[in-house]
């Protein structure tokens, strides 16, 4: 297909796909609904304009490969009667990696230049990346360094990226994490228990949020919140008091101790945490408090265990009252790809193409209003906290009703 691009008219054939980053539902749609509208498009295009899109395997890291020695992990072809199904399943058919083409070391063995290069001898002509704010940052640096037509789409199931106000893969991870939540709920219930659920989601609370209204969660922590422990107690103990039971979710980037909290917090929580250090029945969270924090190739700091902590505190610290812990980890981002990730996933693919067509490239689509609009790669960020003031931080407590 001939489009303009940087003033210039170029024959768009090959089109190369990737998914970098986390999985999550709605990778697959957006695959199916750009090779959707490419196979319309080949309907009436002439021979020496039809297009092919081709999958690259494991996000950036094809990228590394040696064409030469490793084609068969590097391309997948991508045949819409072969894959179409494949849009109501969570994850991706094309797999993924966390590979980071500018990280210091990468720079230094030339990575970027091995990249394109890679996409020349692949014969790709545009490029259009599926992931986060790491992968689409990388997609828009490297489309500006070396002029080539690039396109991004905007998952997570954090729901953190500018630009839009949603990504996909968040409303499916929403959706099983209050699925998990009602059926802890049940056993709660039965066995007068507090359970302490802790969800996904890095530095943005919104799955947290999200899943804790919906599952009817007596109490919710996020990232965002000013942390207090003491609180905390008095809402778990007033909840037990009035139902017997209680769930408390926890998103995985909350934190005991920040710079934001007041000294006197971060002390007080220093004291709970020190007690619970000290009583040789937790010592897997002492040992978990002592491990050395990794890292991934995105310098993000590898989070998980702060139910653990919160669980560990709750029962140090209140009596007569059974606890248990339950890590959701990545099983709710997996399985099923619900209606929105469907449709989101879909829209995203089809908009990738319609960009191509009107020649706007360098572009990611964005939800603002159910309208589709283009973002800027270069402008790409995460970080869409949950605002204080928003309605649901304030609603995010059952417990503050009773």
């Amino acid at each position: 297909m001939k489009v303009k691009f940087q003033g210039k008219e170029i024959n768009i054939r090959r089109i190369g796909i990737l998914t970098g980053g986390g999985d999550c539902a709605g990778h697959n749609a957006v695959i199916v609904g750009l090779l959707r509208r490419i196979s319309q498009a080949n309907l009436t295009l002439p021979a020496d304009e039809k297009m092919e899109l081709v999958g690259l395997l494991e996000g950036w890291k094809s990228l590394t490969r040696d064409p030469d020695k490793e084609m068969d992990r590097i391309v997948k072809p991508l045949a819409l009667l072969d894959i179409e199904e494949t849009f109501t399943v969570a994850g991706t058919i094309l797999k993924s990696s966390r590979t980071n083409l500018f990280s210091k070391e990468n720079i230094e063995k030339k990575l970027p230049e091995k990249a394109m290069a890679n996409l020349k001898k692949l014969n790709i002509d545009c490029l259009a990346v599926l992931g986060g704010d790491d992968t689409l940052g990388a997609a828009g640096k490297l489309g500006q360094q070396y002029i080539f037509p690039m396109f991004g789409a905007p998952k997570t199931m954090d729901n953190d990226v500018y630009g839009t106000e949603m990504t996909y893969g968040f409303e499916s991870a929403v959706e099983e994490a209050v699925h998990f939540i009602e059926n802890i709920r049940t056993t709660a219930e039965s066995h007068n228990r507090c359970f302490v659920v802790e969800l996904l989601g890095r530095s943005a609370g919104w799955v947290a949020l999200w899943a804790g209204i919906a599952g009817g969660a007596e109490v919710t922590l996020l990232p965002e919140e000013n942390l207090n422990l003491d609180n905390v107690v008095k809402q778990v103990e007033h909840a037990i008091s009035k139902k017997q039971h209680c769930i408390v979710v926890v998103s995985e980037g909350v934190r005991l101790f920040d710079t934001r909290y007041p000294e006197a917090v971060n002390k007080r929580h220093k004291e709970m945490l020190d007690a619970v250090k000290a009583d040789p029945k937790y010592a897997l969270v002492k040992a978990r408090d002592e491990m050395p924090k990794k890292k991934d190739s995105f310098g993000n700091e590898q989070l998980g265990g702060i139910g653990e902590y919160i669980f560990a505190i709750l029962e140090k610290h209140t009596k007569g009252f059974e606890y248990r812990y339950q890590n959701c980890g990545h099983a709710i981002r997996g399985g099923v790809a619900h209606v929105m990730d469907r449709i989101l996933g879909l829209r995203y693919g089809d908009a990738i193409f319609q960009f191509m067509k009107d020649g706007k490239f360098g572009v990611y689509p964005g939800l603002e209003a159910d309208k589709i609009v283009a973002r800027n790669l270069l402008e790409v960020k995460g970080g869409r906290f949950v605002p204080q003031d928003h309605q649901l931080f304030q609603m995010r407590n059952a417990v503050d009703y009773y």
